[in-house]
Order: structure tokens, then sequence, then C-alpha cells
């Protein structure tokens, strides 16, 4: 069973990096298989399609993002003083709402830090929900993945508030699809700015999986921090203090 385990591992990895690098349309069979090291035997001996295939990717994908989140809430809950430490570290005044802006905007980026703003959630995911607006039975499995996703998302972003000393008074969910609206597209612009600061000449050339997979960069020295903050001014516009 192990071994079948692993197989089923490398196969996702590589077509986790075929993905991030070429795109959907790089992922055929034929470069999975070479990638990963296997025969077409081995491959359909693990999954049924390329579509079971792409499934367990995706499901590996939200399933890490879900567990990241849940992981930073729990080390959150349970260091009951971290805000008031995180509010001193950052020279809080003596205002309330000046102090929740600053306990909101350092959770907010921990929160993200903890699901990674880059080139690889930008490239997936981009291209897991385009294939699911093109395929009907593809899009309602996705759907149900995001929406753990969402809900996920949502509980964090209300602890956020609450630590804060806001309550929120539109819908939780639709705050926490604009939120990932605006996520998505910070991923995008880190990327495309990165490159370009790497690379001035040749930035539309930068590599794929191997590339992106350096230490991963903060949402605070982050080239689209300026986009990230007007989360910050959607969060305070879709709620109230307590």
């Amino acid at each position: 069973m192990g071994s079948r385990f692993e197989t089923q591992d490398k196969l996702i990895a590589a077509t986790r990096d075929i993905l991030i690098a070429d795109g959907i349309e790089g992922c055929t069979l034929e470069n999975i298989c070479s990638r990963a090291g296997f025969t077409r035997g081995a491959f359909y001996s693990n999954f049924a399609t390329k579509e079971s295939l792409l499934g367990a990717l995706a499901e590996d994908e939200y399933a890490a993002l879900i567990d990241q989140l849940r992981e930073q809430v729990r080390n959150w809950a349970a260091n009951p003083k971290r805000v008031a430490e995180s509010c001193a570290s950052d020279n809080c005044s003596s205002n309330d709402e000046a102090d929740g802006h600053l306990v909101m905007e350092d959770l907010l980026f921990e929160a993200l830090d903890a699901i990674g703003i880059d080139k690889e959630l930008y490239v997936i995911h981009s291209e897991l929900l385009t294939r699911s607006v093109r395929d009907a039975d593809w899009g309602a499995r996705l759907l149900d993945l995001n929406s753990e996703f969402i809900e996920e998302l949502g509980n964090v972003l209300t602890v956020i508030l609450d630590a804060a000393g806001r309550k929120p008074t539109k819908s939780i969910r639709a705050l926490t699809h604009a939120v990932v609206g605006l996520v998505m597209r910070a991923a995008g612009i880190d990327a495309w700015r990165t490159a370009a600061q790497e690379n001035p000449r040749a930035y539309r050339k930068v590599q794929g999986a191997q590339a992106s997979r350096k230490e991963r960069q903060s949402v605070a020295q982050s080239p689209a921090r300026d986009i990230v903050e007007m989360i910050l001014i959607l969060m305070y516009a879709a709620s109230e203090p307590k």
C-alpha cells in the first residue's frame, strides 16, 4: 500500500510541476509519466484517467490551503497574548482604532503568508478554475473543494475582525470571495513584478515550478503589498466596531 501511495504522490507532484511550468495543455500523459519516471501502465494502475489525477491534485491543493489556515488559527488560539504582544511590538498608540488596524494588518499578513501569495498559487488555481468553467463535471467537483476553502478562509477573517475589535456588517462569505479575488490578483502581480525585477529584459521567460520554489517571500516584502493592503480597506468597509 505504501508503494502505491508513493507512486500516486509522485504522479501528482509531476503534474503540479508541469501545470506551473506549461499550463494545463502541457499535462499530457506522456509528459506526466516522463516527469514522474513511470510507464503508462503504472499510471493506469493508480488513476483511471487524467481527469482523476487532476482531481487528486486539486484535492491536495485545497486540503493544503485549508490545513495551513487551520494551523494558523490554532497558533493564534494557543497564544492568547499574541495580539497584545503584536500590538506592543508595533508601537501601537492608545487609540483603539489605530490599535485595531495594526492588529488586523498583522494577523491578515500572517494568514496570507501561511497560504503563500506567489506564482504557484496564481498559476495552479487559475488553471484549475479556468478548466472548471469549460467542463461542467470538473466544475461541479471543484466547486465543492472551493466551497470548503471559502468557509475556512471566512472563519479566519472572522477571527481577525474579532481580534481587531470589529464585527462583520456584510455577508462573511461574500467578503471572503472578494478577498480571494484580491489575493489572486496580488499573487499574479507579485509573479510579474518579481520576474521583471529579476530579469527586466526577459521576464516573460521565467521558468516554471522549479524557479518559483525558492524561499517564500512574506507579504510584507511582496511587490504586490499595495494590492494586498486593499484587503484591509475592504474588511473595514464590511465591518464595524463591536
